[in-house]
């Protein structure tokens, strides 16, 4: 009883590193880790703790592995009737001529694009939206416009 508990308890740990360890690798998380440096921001940032909801991140993994497999059904299921409807036609109907590129290209499985460097409302950011977003940030004068939008923090 005792070994399972233990066993559970580094499955766990060894999870949990495994999510730290892509954390910090992120390039992402590595430009945002140097840009409060320079700020000087670090130890503001160092009394928060991360929170992280495993459950929902299995699930989003999971599902992005079903839509994944699902995406690939269908390709295949369109395949296969390209190719049935290729054999079931006459040679001279059939005008499609494909070049051996294209052909290798059929039979290799989807890719998975990579993800945008950011994302806002569920959409990605183009290159430019990006670029403006970090400008915007640097500028932004958080004094200025809290005093314009009359708001004010009593210490």
């Amino acid at each position: 009883m005792t070994w399972e508990r233990d066993k559970k308890k580094r499955l766990a740990e060894y999870l949990w590193t495994e999510i730290n360890k892509a954390i910090l690798k992120s390039p992402d998380v590595q430009f945002s880790i140097k840009k409060l440096q320079k700020l000087q921001l670090l130890d503001y940032v160092s009394e928060f703790n991360l929170v992280l909801e495993v459950d929902k991140l299995i699930e989003s993994i999971l599902k992005q592995n079903e839509d994944r497999e699902a995406s690939t059904q269908d390709l295949n299921k369109l395949k296969e009737e390209f190719l049935e409807a290729k054999a079931n036609s006459d040679p001279e109907e059939l005008q499609l001529q494909t070049d051996p590129e294209e052909s290798e290209t059929l039979n290799l499985s989807p890719s998975v694009t990579p993800d945008p460097l950011q994302w806002v409302d569920g959409k990605a950011l183009s290159e430019n939206e990006i670029r403006f977003e970090e400008f915007f940030n640097q500028q932004f004068d958080e004094k200025h416009w809290m005093k314009k939008a009359k708001i004010r923090f009593d210490s």
